[in-house]
């Protein structure tokens, strides 16, 4: 482009709240420019290692002479992302100050600059602002009372006299002004005497018992007995042998089951005494068959949720989460990501490294394959999004077979295979060349396709969530119609935040490769196990209905 100091970077919205960058509000098309301290990237190199969005201009950041870099929000898109890092000084000094050109030298050099004159006088002119004042002056509008004191005429200018007296003679050293009677405003109440009586209303009333007279009675019971000749018949009735046609087998079933165990024994009580008797391990009638370790995604961390391929046996996927504590498990939001969280596809022919790994967000609480898709995989993250995969690219790999020593193949998909069976075979045959040319390679890493919006999604962990069956279909009214079509559409996912969502599935299909001519040329080399953060996933998929 002719700017070598100029490098794109693609900042992700924890990124931008981390740095105080936020589109649209730290920094907009009018300020775009934001001056970003050296220690605080390299300290974010270090927290979030290989997801760090400076991460892949890690050795420009270090070589860097000074103590903050210039990061510059890009509207337009000039340079290919949404922000781009300045790496040199003179180029970040004529960015925050651009010299003058010529012309603008030229322009303050020519402007004239007219002489002062000073303001002159005019008569006013009403323009209406004299009805304003008078609508917004206070004016009394209730009418007030008017009170009138009199006295007597002859009172008028008589002689006023004053006397002293001591306050010692009057009780408790003070004068009581006691109020009196003024007859001008007594009120005289007409009374009467008024008596009121109470009746209470009187009403006779009989009742009669009819009484009956007690007598002894008494009950007798005989046994039946049968005669040979009516045993006979009984035994030999065609009743009875449909009776017993019909209760023999739950009779049967239920004498083996007293047989086998003891209906009354109590398991867990004799558990206890076991291990308290032998002092050791006590006896374990499973045995583990095969373990599968991963120490790079799996160490340290509690497995969240486990299901098996619905149609490839032997197929197995795992997640893991951190383990936290109480008070961290009540912030999650707060707490930082330090590994990478997946999902791990196993297979248990080749149980020393995952076929598939699908990277995931944040940790994953919960995952579930389409019934009838299972190339689709849909999981809950303890933040509260809902993550979407798509592997059918990879559906042959998965699909691996066993070879024999006498050259016949075992597939791992078939319907009447079963999951120990090919853990013996695989016991007895050994590792094979394909296994050990397939575990020296590394699994591919999948990218999800589709993110919820995490404004619109759960505000705590999903704890559970399930497809919707496939012969009806919610709208956002919340009716249910009938879809004929099998295939999975919707899913719902709860929380403990109160609420149960439903979600419409997104067409998953791949983009279009652009063609050769227009493919532009990387200007950084990317790691394999660095996820690619250019093309980030449509983070606008939002719930259809929310209860």
């Amino acid at each position: 482009i002719g700017h070598p100091e100029i490098f794109p970077l693609v900042l992700t919205k924890q990124t931008q709240e981390i740095f105080d960058c936020r589109v649209n509000e730290d920094v907009t098309e009018q300020n775009c420019f934001k001056l970003i301290k050296k220690e605080d990237i390299i300290q974010d190199l270090k927290t979030r290692a290989a997801i760090s969005d400076f991460h892949p201009i890690k050795k420009i950041i270090l070589e860097y002479p000074g103590e903050e870099l210039l990061v510059v929000f890009d509207v337009d898109f000039q340079y290919g992302q949404n922000f781009y890092l300045v790496a040199s000084e003179e180029a970040k000094e004529n960015l925050l100050k651009p010299p003058e050109t010529a012309e603008e030298k030229e322009e303050k050099e020519t402007v004239d600059v007219p002489p002062y004159q000073p303001p002159v006088s005019k008569p006013w002119v009403s323009l209406g602002s004299e009805k304003e004042v008078e609508e917004e002056s206070v004016k009394d509008t209730v009418t007030k009372i008017k009170y009138m004191a009199s006295r007597v005429r002859r009172d008028f200018g008589a002689p006023v006299t004053f006397t002293d007296k001591n306050v010692s003679q009057f009780k408790d050293c003070y004068m009581e002004c006691t109020s009196y009677e003024d007859k001008t405003f007594s009120i005289k109440l007409l009374e009467k005497d008024v008596g009121i009586q109470m009746v209470p209303k009187v009403r006779e009333a009989c009742t009669q018992t009819n009484w009956s007279y007690p007598k002894n009675a008494a009950t007798q019971y005989c046994p039946r007995q049968l005669s040979d000749e009516e045993q006979n018949e009984s035994l030999s009735s065609e009743k009875l042998k449909n009776f017993l046609t019909s209760v023999s087998l739950r009779m049967e079933i239920a004498l083996q089951q007293n047989e086998i165990m003891n209906a009354f024994f109590d398991d867990w009580k004799a558990l206890g005494e076991d291990e308290s008797k032998s002092g050791g391990d006590p006896d374990v009638f499973l045995k583990a068959y095969q373990s599968l370790r991963d120490q790079r995604y799996l160490k340290a961390r509690t497995i969240s949720c486990v299901c098996w391929h619905p149609t490839i046996y032997g197929l197995i996927a795992v997640s893991a989460r951190q383990r936290l504590s109480d008070e961290e498990e009540a912030n999650l939001c707060d707490k930082p990501l330090l590994r990478q969280s997946v999902i791990l596809l196993w297979s248990i022919l080749d149980p020393s490294q995952p076929q598939l790994i699908l990277e995931c967000p944040e940790d994953i609480d919960c995952f579930q394959f389409s019934p009838h898709n299972p190339n689709i995989i849909t999981g809950g993250c303890i933040n509260g999004q809902v993550v979407l995969w798509d592997i059918s690219q990879y559906e042959e790999k998965l699909q691996i077979e066993k070879p024999v020593d006498d050259g016949e193949t075992i597939p791992v998909n078939t319907v009447n295979a079963s999951v120990l069976n090919i853990l013996q075979h695989n016991s007895v045959a050994g590792p094979s060349s394909s296994e050990v040319q397939q575990s020296s390679t590394e699994p591919p890493l999948v990218k999800y396709c589709r993110v919820s919006d995490i404004e619109h999604s759960h505000k705590k962990p999903i704890t559970d969530l399930n497809w919707l069956p496939d012969d009806f279909e919610d709208n956002p009214t919340g009716a249910a119609s009938e879809e004929k079509v099998e295939r999975d559409v919707q899913l719902v996912t709860c929380s403990p935040d109160y609420s149960i969502l439903f979600w419409d599935i997104p067409d998953t299909s791949l983009p279009e490769e652009p063609p050769p001519d227009k493919v532009t040329k990387d200007f950084f080399y990317k790691r394999s196990d660095v996820p690619d953060t250019a093309n980030p996933p449509d983070l606008c998929w939002k719930p259809l209905i929310k209860v």
